[in-house]
């Protein structure tokens, strides 16, 4: 009995997935809605700067919907106000940081240690 009802379950679920039907809808128009031309500066870049960059561009559009963080907005940042704080902290972090590291001397610290006293 109980493999019954799970066995109705699993088709109820499958059917919920499955596409209305759409009869009696027609297309507005038979012809296509665009087409795809290059024109301008674009379309005069050299074929191997083309073939360079094609990577990257398909790294950055694949990485591109999780930096929007389901807000469909830049680092998931909904505000624009918070971008400030955002960009600012750690640029002035890295900035104090960067003073501090040219600061230091270059010895190391590990120098003097004898590795042949245990």
């Amino acid at each position: 009995m109980l493999r019954a009802a799970v066995l109705v379950a699993l088709i109820a679920a499958a059917a919920a997935f499955s596409a209305p039907a759409m009869s009696g809808l027609q297309l507005r128009s038979g012809k296509t809605a665009m087409t795809m031309k290059s024109e301008g500066p674009v379309a005069r870049v050299n074929a191997n700067v083309a073939k360079a960059l094609a990577p990257a561009v398909a790294a950055f559009s694949v990485a591109a919907p999780a930096f929007a963080e389901g807000t469909g907005e830049a680092l998931g940042v909904d505000d624009g106000r918070l971008l400030v704080p955002i960009i600012i902290i750690p640029v002035f972090v890295a900035l104090l940081f960067g003073n501090f590291a040219s600061t230091q001397d270059n010895e190391d610290f590990f120098d003097t240690y004898d590795q042949r006293r245990k």
